[in-house]
């Protein structure tokens, strides 16, 4: 499958909209414009993940870290591909 920078866009924006409420994919994909499979809505949030972007707890419930709020606010998504990665990237406790 290939990646899809605007639908990794929008999916952020969707989980920093949601505030201190975390979306699972389902309410991710209700948020979200048009009809998008739930696999593929699951794929970018682990590329998310990847990028320290996104977190997901035990629940499998999404949210945005502090990184992503980052990107989010530079409006430069995807200008930090040179980043060592964040280490630790487990699932919230």
């Amino acid at each position: 499958m290939k990646r899809d920078k605007a639908l990794m866009g929008e999916i952020l924006k969707q989980l920093a909209s949601f505030g201190t409420i975390y979306g699972d994919v389902e309410k991710i994909q209700s948020a979200l414009p048009g009809q998008i499979a739930p696999e593929v809505i699951l794929h970018h949030l682990r590329l998310l993940h990847d990028r320290g972007l996104a977190a997901v707890d035990m629940h499998n419930f999404w949210r945005v870290t502090d990184q992503g709020y980052d990107a989010l606010e530079s409006g430069g998504l995807f200008a930090a591909q040179g980043m060592p990665p964040v280490e630790n990237r487990g699932i919230d406790n």
